[in-house]
């Protein structure tokens, strides 16, 4: 008896369906315009007011988040899970779940490491 291959046991349009799936050959990127976009000039750069230069917003970075896991009493996880949900329906930040606790952290911390501080 003769074996035959997976590729060999399926249909016609099962290997169609596989074919289609795999990976394209890149087509050419396009060709450049013929003039290149407006570099402003050393000079211009430099001819700006300070006001100007501080008004350039410097590229923000995303806050590094961290997985801890904490038990919390069931009435509090309830609660937590209320807030965000009406909080997610009247679109009034912080809604999600881990920023509502992001901040209260922030605000107990703050609150009592400056008693902390001062003993």
């Amino acid at each position: 008896m003769k074996r035959r291959t997976l590729f060999d046991s399926i249909s016609q349009e099962e290997r169609d369906f596989i074919e289609a799936g795999t990976p394209q050959p890149r087509k050419e990127p396009p060709a450049p315009t013929e003039e290149p976009p407006p570099v402003p000039k050393e000079e211009q750069v430099a001819e700006r007011k300070p006001a100007e230069r501080r008004r350039q917003k410097a590229p923000e970075f995303p806050t590094v988040l961290i997985s801890q896991t904490y038990r919390l009493p069931t009435d509090l996880v309830k609660d937590l899970t209320r807030v965000a949900v009406e909080r997610k329906l009247n679109r009034t930040a912080p809604w999600s779940q881990q920023d509502i606790v992001a901040e209260a952290v922030r605000e107990w911390i703050s609150k009592h490491a400056s008693k902390q501080a001062s003993m």
